[in-house]
């Protein structure tokens, strides 16, 4: 469940987004985020438990880019993996041949 504690701060599972200054809170480790990590990681804190597809998110994190690397997904979605490792209510799964999805407990 997503709970809100200040506009610009998104708590999900045991783990908290600082969406204003990027930065995440996650098993007692805080990490400083990149401008695109942290708009990812943003689209999928706020659509908890959905599937979201690739294109969808492509399009809502580096649509202002212009050019899209294939795999850019796949590695940031690799990176917040290991940020969130230690917080186990929370699973960034991929969805073969969909997407990905953050499932919290």
């Amino acid at each position: 469940t997503l709970i809100k504690k200040e506009a610009n701060c998104l708590d999900f599972g045991q783990s908290s987004l600082d969406v204003l200054n990027q930065m995440l809170k996650s098993g007692g480790i805080t990490n400083k985020l990149t401008y695109r990590e942290s708009k990812l990681l943003h689209l999928f804190v706020t659509h908890p438990n959905q599937i979201l597809e690739r294109n969808f998110i492509l399009d809502n994190v580096w649509k202002d880019e212009g050019i899209l690397v294939g795999r850019s997904l796949d590695m940031f979605v690799s990176r917040l993996r290991k940020m969130l490792r230690e917080d186990h209510t929370i699973k960034l799964t991929a969805i073969h041949g969909v997407g990905y999805k953050l499932e919290v407990s």
